[in-house]
């Protein structure tokens, strides 16, 4: 197997002061055979084929003057046609009227792909145009490239070396993590490529689509499974991980019990899962399942037997250097209502921010923290003054400051209405895109649903009467696996039949361990 390593590069006079901005989206740019090129992307910018102040430059004949328009929003980037000439497919569908009704900005997804033609789907090789979305900007992800041989009738994109011969695996170990035995297959039959899905836990997805069926690949086609992206082009599989594994929160609890009255009562069990910075994740359970059990337990505030680490850092062993940098919301606040916003933050500040810090940082810093969680204009009031949403924002603010790179919160929008709790959560998000991970519980999860990355659904077994993990990934799979169209009906389906629930913990935590045992 040849290997080429390789770094996305920056089109000339792209705006370099944006590449370690933590807000900032990337495009990579595909133009025929050329080099892939990695831009981070922070503001509005219009795509066509001059490089300018505003614009985005891609070289390319399906490109035009105006070609469209990346359009920031509240949770990422839209995509807005400027041609209406037919000229741009999302995901292999035509950007127009017809498919996008009432959508003159098309909010983009992780992993997206837009393709440029002009010719009528006629483009010759060197003029083929795909620039492929991604949520984060990771600065020097490093795509790797394997030549396929059509005399090696097969390949299997797996993380385990257990075959050899003409039918070796493609495997990249330090790649691909955490991803089954075999997850995806390549064939090829009479020179043209195909490629299916090997009963994965999660799904394999091209162009953005998840497959469920041998699918033929055509040229510049983006597979995506996990956070791996490969694009099939010139007889070539190139690929990039978004690997953040330096800071990676990985969790593996084997058991959390208490001893209750000379008896040993486990609580949790058998949980393992692995969340990465900018990822704002959501636990979700049924009754008695053990979610707040659960964050205790992977804060470090009460340790379970088993391992929580950060990158390779192991919080329960470091724990008393590392709670500062862990922020937890509890509930209640603790807030003193005669103190104004602003001298609230100051007095976290002074106890959570290192004592070598000079007072414009500081101030510096509350102003920045002011900002992110919209309280600007409430500096000056008093505590006991603020409405209840602005007093959870206040509350998560002052654990904010000291920027932690783990945030817990428990129910931040317990008792606030619908708007202000959207509010709240927005707030949340704009936080995971600092390069944090956010982990939150809610009992009303559906109204944000949209700003979550993944769901931990922990499930009470009828059986043992212990917690164990029943889900964990993406929003849309999750509703997929349970079999229900929203989040709190997941939770029907897990509570006991007393609770008005469906009674089905058991059968889905066997399911779920049964997937992540292939």
């Amino acid at each position: 197997m040849t290997e080429e390593m390789r770094n996305g590069g920056y089109p000339e006079g792209a705006e370099k002061q944006s590449r370690h901005s933590s807000l900032a989206a990337k495009l990579v740019i595909c133009v025929g055979k050329a080099q892939l090129q990695a831009v981070p992307v922070t503001d509005d910018i219009i795509l066509g084929q001059e490089q300018k102040d505003g614009y985005l430059g891609i070289p390319s004949g399906n490109v035009m003057p105006d070609h469209g328009r990346l359009v920031r929003q509240e949770n990422g980037f839209a995509y807005e046609d400027l041609q209406g000439k037919g000229c741009t497919y999302l995901n292999d569908l035509l950007v127009s009227p017809e498919n996008f009704p009432g959508m003159k900005q098309i909010p983009l997804s992780d992993g997206d792909v837009l393709r440029f033609e002009t010719s009528g789907g006629t483009s010759g090789p060197e003029e083929r145009t795909v620039l492929l979305y991604r949520r984060r900007y990771v600065e020097n992800a490093q795509w790797r490239e394997l030549k396929l041989d059509q005399n090696t009738s097969r390949y299997y994109i797996s993380r385990h070396e257990e075959k050899t011969g003409p039918e070796e695996a493609f495997r990249e170990e330090s790649v691909i993590t955490e991803l089954p035995r075999h997850y995806g297959i390549l064939s090829c039959v009479g020179g043209k490529w195909t490629l299916r899905d090997n009963n994965t836990r999660h799904g394999v997805y091209l162009n953005n689509h998840k497959i469920s069926e041998e699918t033929p690949l055509k040229e510049m086609d983006v597979i995506r499974i996990g956070d791996t992206l490969f694009l099939f082009r010139d007889g070539k599989l190139e690929y990039s991980h978004e690997e953040s594994a330096q800071n990676r929160l990985s969790i593996h609890i084997e058991e959390r019990s208490v001893w209750d009255f000379f008896r040993k009562k486990i609580l949790l069990e058998d949980i393992r899962l692995t969340i990465d910075p900018g990822e704002m994740v959501l636990i979700l359970g049924g009754s008695g399942a053990g979610k707040t059990t659960f964050i205790n337990a992977v804060m470090g505030y009460e340790k379970a037997k088993g391992t929580i680490k950060e990158g390779d850092r192991d919080i329960y062993r470091n724990y008393n250097q590392m709670k500062y940098e862990i922020g937890f919301v509890p509930q209640q606040d603790l807030l003193r209502e005669d103190d104004t916003v602003y001298d609230t933050l100051d007095n976290a500040a002074e106890m959570k921010l290192p004592v070598s810090l000079d007072k414009d940082s500081r101030k510096a810093r509350i102003e920045q923290v002011l900002e992110l969680m919209g309280l600007e204009r409430e500096k000056d009031s008093l505590v006991e003054k603020l409405s209840g949403g602005q007093r959870r924002r206040l509350s998560i603010a002052v654990e904010f400051i000291a920027d932690p790179s783990l945030f817990f919160l428990d129910e931040p929008d317990s008792g606030l209405d619908g708007i202000m709790a959207r509010t709240l959560m927005e707030n949340l998000r704009r936080i995971a895109d600092e390069n944090k991970i956010v982990i939150v519980i809610t009992h009303s999860p559906d109204r944000a649903a949209d700003l979550f990355d993944k769901v931990v659904v922990l499930a009470k077994s009828q059986e043992s009467n212990v917690g164990r993990l029943a889900f964990y990934g993406m929003i849309d799979e999750a509703k997929e696996f349970f079999g229900t169209d929203s989040l709190e009906g997941i939770v029907k389906r897990i509570n006991r039949e007393d609770e008005g629930g469906d009674g089905l913990a058991d059968e889905f935590i066997k399911k779920y361990k049964e997937l992540e045992e292939k």
